[in-house]
């Protein structure tokens, strides 16, 4: 069974910290980029690449799936960084430091999310030169995801007043990153389309108890479906989807991983 925090991560976090230090161009972008990258998060998208690799009975802890979750991480990244500006959300702290804008300027930041979203890319080409057309097939995912969940920001932008307008756009803006991290790690490693089809059930499940979970945990926050349904609707919804996420990992292989993390999703507290 996988152990995500004592074998997925820290491979994780080194392979990250290689392709940072490796894009360097003694730039005023070094910096930031680091700075947007490391010492904080869930990395709830890397883990579903794993979870992804495991639902179509490959390897999670291989460099090509390492490989394949630096690059989603850096397509997450690069959407916070933007998310967080003035003329988005306008967020002065994330993860528990300045945002890149309010720490480096308005002007730096935009050209730091340029720079991850093409260094996420790059992974992505370089990838499939070095792997291979399934690596090719799983960026293309990944590619996918970052172009939906740009649509969601979109959505976002326009505002939301009902729950159907809510569900439109955590879909695109929260759940096409998720989904593309777990078919990416799926189409990685060779699954079928059935497995696809029961690992994207999963991902769409989860990335939506996900985003549920984390309304709840800031309620009195504008701009959440919990100002739209209430606590308790929110609430019922979030034990659907856990179960179906459950439900849908129970028919794959490894799927003890794959519902603890649903389950662990579901009862953060932070």
């Amino acid at each position: 069974m996988l152990r995500v925090e004592t074998e997925f991560l820290p491979l994780f976090e080194e392979k990250l910290a290689a392709v940072l230090d490796g894009a360097r161009t003694r730039s005023a972008l070094d910096e930031p980029m680091r700075y947007a990258c490391m010492g904080g998060g869930k990395r709830v998208r890397p883990v579903c690449v794993a979870l992804g690799a495991l639902a179509a009975g490959g390897d999670p802890l291989s460099e090509r799936t390492a490989e394949l979750a630096v690059a989603i991480e850096l397509v997450h990244s690069y959407s916070l960084v933007h998310d967080d500006l003035p003329a988005m959300d306008n967020d002065d702290m994330r993860r528990g430091k300045p945002t890149v804008h309010k720490a480096f300027g308005e002007a730096t930041a935009i050209l730091v999310g340029d720079a991850l979203l093409t260094l996420a890319a790059r992974v992505c080409t370089e990838g499939a030169a070095n792997h291979g057309a399934a690596f090719a097939a799983a960026g293309r995912e990944i590619m996918r995801g970052a172009y939906d969940m740009a649509a969601g920001q979109a959505f976002d932008l326009a505002g939301m007043r009902t729950k159907e307008e809510f569900l439109a756009m955590y879909s695109l803006k929260t759940g096409a990153l998720i989904r593309s991290a777990v078919r990416a790690g799926a189409v990685l490693w060779g699954a079928d389309g059935e497995t696809l089809a029961a690992a994207e059930e999963y991902a769409s499940a989860l990335g939506l108890a996900f985003q549920l979970a984390d309304d709840l945990l800031d309620i009195g926050e504008q701009g959440s479906i919990v100002s739209a349904i209430g606590e308790t609707e929110t609430r019922r919804m979030l034990e659907e989807c856990t179960k179906r996420a459950v439900a849908a990992a129970e028919t794959l292989p490894a799927s003890g991983p794959l519902s603890d993390y649903a389950l662990a999703l579901a009862a953060r507290r932070k």
